[in-house]
């Protein structure tokens, strides 16, 4: 069994809709948080293919957008993410 190494506690996100935007023009591309904490989550695409490593998420629900950097990813629709408390979203 592998040890749990996460910062924080992850929680169930529901899989509630959510938007990235990659650049200013570029078309937003929906996702689905699978399971969030205060430091990151995790999200669902139809495919991670071309998604860069830093972004902006903008979870259904919250008025406030993340700044995001890529933490790890698992071909072709699992992706991590990290929130980077530094950048303004």
């Amino acid at each position: 069994m592998t040890a749990d190494k996460r910062k924080q506690p992850r929680m169930s996100g529901n899989n509630r809709a959510a938007v990235i935007y990659i650049a200013a023009g570029a078309p937003p591309i929906m996702c689905t948080v699978a399971d969030i904490s205060d430091g990151g989550a995790g999200l669902t695409f139809v495919s991670i293919a071309g998604i860069p490593n830093t972004f902006k998420l903008e979870i259904k629900g919250e008025t406030k957008g993340r700044s995001c950097k890529v933490a790890w990813k698992k071909e072709p629709h699992r992706m991590g993410v990290a929130f980077d408390p530094e950048a303004t979203a």
